[in-house]
């Protein structure tokens, strides 16, 4: 028999990703093993993880609300609610280990799972660890991270840095051939946009301001729009012909990021991740509403280790990023000392690292 194994981890690609990534490390083990995933109906993980053949459980979870609304009264009661399905769950699975990767349902299934003794992994992709995390610190066995910048920040008995596991894998296609993918000049230099799955309206703003700076830097572009803003963007990018590549969303990031030179992207651990697994050098935009300002402080510690550059989401417009491209791009010696210390970043086994610690710990047995 195999172990059983609980995950709770959702909301946004960079919760739900790194769970996904560790239960394959898991079952590569362990072709025996079994896993409950549990998710909320709204979160990218209700879409994610069936498709990836997994079973996934909905529990009842809301967001912490910063000012005073209904959602802040309805908070302990969902949680209440939520915390009751958790119960019985771990009742119903008899799990070995429980793991968290972070967003608000790791709180109740966590919690659920040390009521009844069951060992609890945490991971945290963050260089702030989310706040759900940093309260089921106390009661974990293991705490992971992605960072070095984090472990002061949590509590926990044990704790170890172990990267952020991503699900993509280095492939051996090269650089013109990715270019061609696109339909693209194999020679050019190129910008990779991604604002997120669902795009970022400020950051496809300022691109599209941007264009005529990028052209006449000889710059062509990989655009990542998402699908609310994808009809628009492509009619901005028409008189620019096969120099701005438009797509909804980028399924084989892959050849994306074999493709690029540089890229503009948001400043969540997964992209950072993704980033550093191919030595991408970045321009960096945080997106300003995200919790407890995560993603500024994650593009700053970037920024110090000296592969990206940060621009804040007030600050981005056309002429700024289009200043900043060009600069990048025009600094042939700069952009490869990024992308050297981008790819030193790199961390392409965090899943099997995971798995390893959890096993070191005897937390699982393979």
């Amino acid at each position: 028999m195999g172990p059983r194994v609980l995950i709770a981890g959702g909301g946004t690609g960079g919760h739900a990703i790194p769970a996904l990534a560790i239960a394959e490390a898991i079952q590569r083990r362990s072709a025996e093993a079994r896993f409950l995933f549990v998710g909320t109906a709204r979160g990218v993980e209700s879409r994610v993880v069936p498709k990836a053949g997994f079973d996934l459980e909905l529990i009842s979870v809301i967001s912490l609300s910063r000012s005073l609304n209904a959602s802040l009264i309805r908070f302990p009661f969902v949680l209440l609610k939520g915390f009751a399905e958790s119960l019985g769950l771990v009742r119903g699975f008899k799990p070995d280990l429980a793991i968290c990767t972070g967003g608000y349902v790791s709180g109740p299934v966590g919690l659920a799972a040390a009521m009844f003794g069951i060992p609890l992994a945490i991971h945290d992709s963050n260089v702030l660890p989310g706040i759900t995390l940093r309260v089921l610190s106390r009661a974990a066995s293991l705490v992971m991270l992605g960072f070095e910048d984090a472990m002061r920040k949590v509590g926990g008995s044990a704790q170890a840095v172990v990267g952020n596991p991503t699900r993509l894998a280095r492939d051996d296609i090269g650089r013109e051939a990715a270019r061609e993918a696109f339909g693209m000049s194999p020679d050019r230099k190129t910008l990779l946009v991604v604002g997120g799955s669902q795009g970022a309206r400020s950051l496809n703003n300022a691109v599209r301001d941007a264009l005529p700076q990028l052209m006449d830097a000889k710059v062509q572009v990989v655009w990542q729009t998402g699908p609310l803003d994808y009809d628009d963007r492509s009619r901005d990018a028409e008189p620019y012909g096969d120099r701005v590549s438009t797509v909804a969303f980028i399924d084989d990031m892959p050849t994306a990021c074999r493709a690029a030179d540089l890229a503009v992207t948001r400043a969540g651990a997964m992209t950072i991740a993704e980033l550093n697994l191919y030595g991408i050098p970045a321009i960096l935009v945080p997106l300003a509403t995200a919790s407890e300002n995560h993603q500024e402080l994650n593009a700053r510690a970037m920024e110090r280790a000296g592969w990206a550059k940060m621009i804040l989401q007030r600050d981005i417009n056309g002429e700024t990023l289009g200043q900043s491209v060009s600069t990048l791009m025009g600094d042939r010696r700069g952009l490869a000392q990024m992308s050297e210390k981008s790819a030193a970043r790199g961390v392409g086994d965090a899943a099997e690292r995971i798995v390893d610690t959890l096993a070191s710990q005897d937390l699982i047995r393979l």
